[in-house]
């Protein structure tokens, strides 16, 4: 029962970040996720990877009611979304493959690198600083689109995250505005999040150290209780992320995930 309710609380807060940053919520899933299935006793060999699917999993319920919130908003850039997500469907595939042939220790480095990298970004602004400098940095096209989406669904995959981390600056170095990149990003998450999902389904359903409840690296509670309550509060950050100020908010983030990236680095 604990566990549950800790899932809905989960869930409830990484929608939020979905609908409010464009970042599907893996950057908190994933460490929390950690914690959590190690305090539920689980195989310390399989830990990691059973949050990042389960992460990736509960991820594209939570995208797909951000994308329709930005969507209203008329800030999703869909020209794009569709080549970008053929390129990341298929890295994120592929990045699945990659991550389960990882030793688990250094995939937590590098979800750990990742967080720290995150959290500066959100600090410091560096994306912000891109804007200021120039309008257009380089060209997304219908030819190159499909290509910045293989990295994004590569690197995403490994990590856990529905790419709006990389999805978002990329869209503003190519000339677009911040509401844009977070629409767009959010749009670009259901595909990365379902290829890898199943990338890790498939990848892990053969590892004896699997608890009950799972499909391959998939556990399924942990899936309901997140994603019930991330697609109620998607909406919520999504109209939020319209209304106010974002910066005093991701400095705060930005900090969290530093914290949360050394708590993860110590475990």
């Amino acid at each position: 029962m604990v566990d549950i309710f800790l899932f809905l609380l989960l869930g409830g807060f990484t929608g939020l970040l979905a609908g409010m940053f464009g970042i599907g919520g893996g950057s908190v899933l994933v460490p929390a996720l950690i914690f959590i299935f190690y305090g539920m006793g689980f195989d310390s060999s399989i830990v990691v990877y059973l949050a990042i699917g389960t992460s990736l999993t509960s991820i594209f319920f939570s995208a797909l009611s951000s994308a329709y919130s930005h969507h209203l908003k008329q800030s999703v850039e869909w020209k794009l979304v569709t080549p970008l997500s053929v390129g990341m469907v298929a890295g994120a595939f592929i990045g699945s493959r990659y991550a389960t042939s990882i030793n688990n220790d250094d995939l937590k480095l590098i979800i750990t690198l990742f967080l720290l990298a995150v959290g500066a970004e959100m600090i410091f602004s560096y994306t912000q600083l891109l804007i200021s400098k120039t309008k257009k940095v380089l060209s997304i096209s219908n030819i190159t689109a499909p290509f910045h989406g293989a990295w994004i669904g590569f690197l995403s995959s490994i990590i856990g995250i529905g790419g709006g981390s990389f999805t978002t600056p990329l869209m503003i170095a190519g000339g677009y505005n911040i509401r844009k990149g977070i629409g767009t990003a959010a749009a670009c998450g259901a595909p990365i999040a379902i290829a890898g999902a199943l990338g890790y389904m498939y990848f892990g359903q053969d590892n004896p150290n699997l608890p009950n409840a799972t499909s391959g690296f998939i556990f399924w509670p942990a899936v309901i209780g997140i994603s019930c309550a991330s697609i109620l509060t998607a909406k919520v950050g999504a109209n939020f992320s319209h209304s106010v100020s974002e910066k005093d908010l991701k400095r705060s983030f930005g900090f969290f995930l530093i914290i949360i990236g050394i708590l993860v680095a110590a475990s």
